[in-house]
């Protein structure tokens, strides 16, 4: 190997190191997640990779909080869809598009997008939002896809619960059917918006719990939802859309609502030894669970 050729092999080994210490959080054309590969959020609370829930041997491509104790899954793409093996693999295909292959290179799951992209980026938010972007285009209203969109059995801090009226999306929560098994189970969350919109727990089409409407201050349902000093909410309802969403109000807290395979809300808060205590209130139909978190 000549002179040339070594500098030339060496500096393609730097310029690879620094993408990814620059980018762990990101994917572009090219590059492609594997198996027991990951990508991290910037501020270390989130990951993405394959995972198989409980006892299943099946892989899931999904995403989980990394500081929280047993890491719990937030969002799983392919859950209707498992591989039996470890030969998925995650692309970002050119038009802008997320593509989940298995080892035959057939189509588990997919993003999709009615743009495309001159230069696609996926990219792993510390919210926990997995979102497609074109470029250096960082504008949340101009992302070509986001999993915030797409929820499965969570509600993340920021997430958007409820309709998207222009866009016809409906975003509600659908549970696991077990803790085996991320497939959509029984129990759904959600919006109506006919009427008065409501919030509504079904169990397959009978409602289970009914909330009701938003009263100005709450669900009228759930007196027990106050200003606490560990989240804030808030309720929009307009032309274009109507959703419920919350905001953490102390950065040391890290939170989900998550609807268990057996139908109930429930809300797990990881805390550290200084915030145990701080918030152990108890919702008709949603229950807190409060842990501590690892770093």
């Amino acid at each position: 190997m000549d002179s040339l050729t070594t500098v030339a092999v060496i500096f393609s080994y730097v310029l690879s190191l620094l993408r990814i210490s620059v980018a762990v959080d990101t994917i572009i054309v090219n590059q492609n997640i594997t198996d027991g590969e990951t990508i991290t959020s910037a501020g270390g609370s989130f990951e993405l990779g394959f995972f198989s829930p409980g006892n299943s041997k099946n892989r899931y491509l999904g995403i989980w909080y990394k500081k929280a104790s047993k890491k719990p899954v937030v969002w799983v793409a392919n859950r209707e869809s498992p591989l039996t093996d470890s030969s998925g693999v995650l692309k970002v295909t050119q038009p802008g598009i997320l593509v989940l292959v298995n080892g035959t290179n057939g189509i588990l799951w997919n993003s999709t997008s009615s743009r495309s992209a001159q230069d696609p980026k996926a990219q792993l938010l510390e919210s926990g939002n997995l979102v497609m972007r074109n470029g250096n285009d960082r504008d949340p209203e101009n992302f070509l896809w986001q999993s915030f969109d797409y929820p499965c059995d969570t509600l993340l801090p920021g997430m958007k619960f409820g309709w998207n009226r222009v866009a016809g999306l409906d975003r509600y929560l659908s549970s696991w059917k077990s803790a085996d098994d991320p497939s959509k189970g029984n129990f759904t969350y959600w919006i109506d918006p006919s009427g008065f919109p409501q919030l509504l727990l079904r169990n397959g089409l009978a409602v289970a719990f009914r909330p009701g409407p938003w009263n100005g201050i709450r669900f009228s349902g759930i007196p027990q939802l106050t200003i606490n000093p560990v989240y804030s909410y808030e309720y929009v309802s307009n032309e274009k859309e109507i959703y419920y969403i919350y905001s953490l109000v102390n950065s040391s807290v890290i939170m989900r609502l998550v609807l268990t395979p057996d139908g109930a809300a429930q809300r797990s808060i990881w805390t550290d030894k200084k915030m145990n205590g701080l918030f152990t209130q108890l919702h008709r139909g949603i229950s807190v669970t409060i842990m501590q978190y690892v770093e």
